[in-house]
């Protein structure tokens, strides 16, 4: 710990809370004076009209009430907020659909630094600031700092935390069991050397063979609500398996036998409107959607493709939801409900260990007949490697949160399919209640959250309103709590666009990031320690010089630069001698192989001096992040379908469903025996081939520069030019460099481009695609 003098922290702190509005706007709407016809807005005016009251902090909407004619609302919000107080105006405004009746604007920081002024009935003004006669409304704004609350910082300790209690539609949930997942599936000789209570070793489970299992030995119901699902997908495919009679079975085989033994298997697929016949039905995704529903169309399985509708771009978003819901033998010999959620589709591609091979398994059961790679323009198993490795999270429960899983299913299905197709519980008089589940496993407390809207799912609560945005705001719960760390692996890292240096009006609002940034700040200012670990992909999914990767990377880079600059005049302005990478580093996933006796020897190669070719040439190619996942403290987890995006995030754009649990038992003092930490030290185990005792405090310096050094190294390994094997070893530092005072530079004499591409690391915005869609 490093010594300070706390009178001048106290000083540092204070002139904090007022640099940034981070915290919580509490807003309540209650009502407005009627309609005047005397009133200079009578021109247009006419007649009584639904109105509605919208608050903006600068351009970005965060809250609106509901529509009503006699103008009275009586409605409360909650709004997240982390943005600079000098340029951030709050402003409320009464409306029609088609007009604007009248504003108010409030600089914040004239609400830090006297919130009482703004308890009352308030004239409206005009677009020119004068105000209506008679028109006012009634409403009450306050703000509590993030700082302030008797939560900062304190983690989750003794059962306390419960929950997300605003905007949510299932509440946090006692007397669960949880499974934790990675990767579709591990070889039996992967066992990170972690103790449990009792002295056994640690075992990570297999997601697809546990899958499989679930769905075999199901009585009533298989729900599925999928990005992806490929019917000849085989989920079990390990020479070594426990259930050998499920190897070589197609997931469409199973769902069909089941169907025909009398189980209502129900399956939603998000429609993609580009998988025409004319083009094989491949769509722009791939994401097999009419193809499954070809397979089914004549059995007893019912699958259904809804869309995902949009206001503005119909076609554009995505129903990105992954659950599994079926119900399986209890410990008591009853029926009871289990839900699967988490990051992998049942589709192309994700099947993978912790070896996560390029070359070396396309000539055996893994992957001979499942070659994916889509970075590469013409890619194929005939071609030869490499494929894309797959690195995904994933998680089961039961209890009651196994429950809000099966009702978040059929609010979708109830939306958009026939409710006379599924299946009544109380029909089945063997299903046990989740209250009567007691034993040492069902000992989590478990909350169901997600990004869904009115359009997608029915009915939202009141409070809910129109979307719902409930795993943002349990991002942002979870980061203000931290104690110690917070370890995130994503797919995308993009946010808090309001603090970027350019593209402001992105519309990437979602805080994350910039809470992330806030809380490293925070701890630097107090002299604490603190840690954050990012691990994301090298680039996302696709031909990594096309439009949409480059401009992916774009927000990507505007994100980190922004978070390295809070840190960075965090640091100087404590004048303690420290670099932004003692406290904030973002990791990739590479692997390299040098060649082996037996392996897959492709008829074909790639064009020469192609990146696939290239790619081929040195035997290496990055690991797919496609997790979704947060773990705070080795106390609290979450992990769901939801990327750190704007499209995750924003409850209109793609649908996604997520869990945050802990075990009370095991925070504080008791962290190091809970499940959540030993799951956090076998996905390091996975990601460096080591348990370090270093690794036990996350927070520490000395563990931090301990992964960077492992990063440095494997990156040296992966980028050389001699082609040497990774040896399981694939956590790699991202491709950039950190200046000391929080600024960004490219590494490497070619302009920071990634191995074996000609593709920017820092990305190019795009001059044809809306940010709508690449945030």
């Amino acid at each position: 710990m490093y010594s300070h003098n706390f009178s001048n922290v106290s000083l540092v702190m204070e002139r904090n809370f007022f640099k940034f509005l981070h915290g919580t706007l509490e807003a309540s709407i209650f009502y407005a004076t009627a309609y005047d016809p005397s009133s200079p807005c009578s021109c247009i005016c006419v007649g009584e009209k639904p109105s509605y009251v919208t608050i903006k902090l600068n351009e970005t909407k965060v809250a609106e009430t509901t529509h009503e004619l006699d103008r009275t609302w009586n409605q409360s919000f909650q709004i997240l907020c982390a943005h600079s107080s000098d340029s951030t105006m709050i402003v409320i405004t009464l409306r029609t659909r088609f007009s604007i009746l009248g504003k108010i604007h409030i600089p914040a920081h004239q609400l830090l630094n006297n919130a009482s002024l703004h308890d009352g009935f308030f004239p409206l003004l005009t677009e020119k600031g004068k105000p209506i006669p008679k028109l006012k409304l009634r409403f009450r704004l306050g703000f509590k700092h993030a700082e302030s609350d008797r939560h900062w910082g304190r983690g989750f300790a003794h059962g306390t935390f419960l929950g997300i209690t605003s905007g949510v539609t299932f509440h946090q949930r006692s007397n669960c069991a949880v499974t934790l997942y990675q990767d579709a599936h591990h070889r039996p000789c992967f066992q990170p050397p972690l103790h449990m209570d009792g002295g056994q070793m640690y075992q990570s489970r297999k997601l697809w063979e546990d899958i499989y299992k679930a769905m075999d030995g199901t009585k009533h119901l298989i729900y599925i609500a999928g990005w992806s699902l490929n019917p000849k997908i085989v989920l079990v495919r390990d020479p070594e398996t426990e259930i050998p009679q499920a190897k070589g079975v197609t997931i469409g085989e199973l769902l069909k036998r089941k169907a025909e033994e009398g189980v209502a298997v129900r399956i939603m697929l998000w429609d993609d409107e580009t998988s025409l016949p004319i083009i094989k039905n491949k769509g722009v995704m791939r994401t097999h959607d009419q193809d499954a529903f070809d397979y089914f169309k004549h059995s007893k399985v019912v699958c259904r493709l809804c869309p995902r509708m949009h206001h503005k771009f119909p076609t554009s978003f995505a129903h990105h939801q992954k659950t599994i819901t079926v119900d399986i033998q209890s410990s008591i010999g009853h029926r009871e409900i289990m839900s699967f959620v988490g990051g992998l589709d049942l589709c192309d591609g994700r099947y993978d260990t912790e070896e996560h091979s390029l070359f070396r398994t396309l000539n055996t059961e893994s992957h001979a007949d499942d070659f994916y790679q889509i970075n590469f323009d013409g890619a194929s198993l005939h071609r030869g490697g490499p494929r894309e490795p797959w690195h995904d999270t994933h998680a089961s429960i039961t209890g009651q949160a196994a429950w809000d899983v099966l009702i978040n299913f059929e609010q979708r299905w109830m939306k958009q399919c026939e409710p006379c197709l599924l299946l009544s519980t109380d029909e089945i008089s063997d299903l046990i209640q989740p209250s009567i589940m007691v034993g040492h496993d069902y000992n989590w407390k478990v909350q169901v959250f997600r990004s869904i809207d009115h359009i997608s799912a029915r009915p939202l609560l009141d409070d809910v309103c129109v979307a719902e945005c409930s795993i943002h705001a349990a991002y942002v719960e979870a980061i203000r709590r931290a104690e110690r760390f917070v370890y995130i692996e994503n797919q995308y890292f993009i946010g808090g666009c309001n603090m970027w240096e350019k593209d402001q009006r992105c519309r990437c609002k979602n805080l994350i990031p910039v809470e992330i940034a806030l809380k490293l700040a925070s701890k630097i200012r107090s002299r604490e320690r603190f840690a954050v670990y990012i691990v994301i992909p090298m680039w996302p999914e696709g031909v990594p010089e096309s439009e949409s990767v480059q401009d992916i990377l774009h927000w990507t880079r505007l994100t980190m630069s922004m978070m390295y600059r809070l840190i960075g005049e965090a640091i100087g302005e404590t004048g303690v001698g420290v670099h932004p990478m003692d406290y904030l580093n973002f990791f990739c996933l590479a692997n390299r192989e040098k060649v082996v006796r037996g392996e897959f020897i492709p008829p074909s190669s790639p064009q020469h001096t192609s990146q696939y070719w290239r790619a081929q040439m040195h035997r290496r190619f990055m690991i797919y992040v496609h997790s979704k996942l947060m773990i705070v403290d080795d106390e609290y987890i979450l992990i769901g379908s939801a990327n750190v995006n704007q499209r995750s995030m924003d409850g209109r754009r793609d649908t996604e469903i997520a869990i945050g649990c802990y075990q009370p038992d095991f925070t504080g003092e008791r962290r190091d025996s809970s499940d959540v930490h030993k799951y956090r030290m076998s996905l390091w185990y996975e990601h460096t081939r080591r348990i370090e005792q270093v690794f036990l405090e996350p927070e520490s310096v000395e563990c931090v520069r301990r992964m960077v050094g492992i990063g440095e190294e494997t990156w040296m390994a992966y980028s050389g030019e001699d082609v040497v094997d990774m040896e399981g070893v694939h956590l790699v530092n991202y491709p950039v460099r950190v200046t000391k005072e929080g600024c960004i530079e490219e590494i490497g004499e070619d302009g920071g481009t990634f191995p074996d591409t000609t593709a920017l690391v820092r990305g190019k915005r795009s001059k044809l695609l809306p940010p709508i869609f690449t945030t």
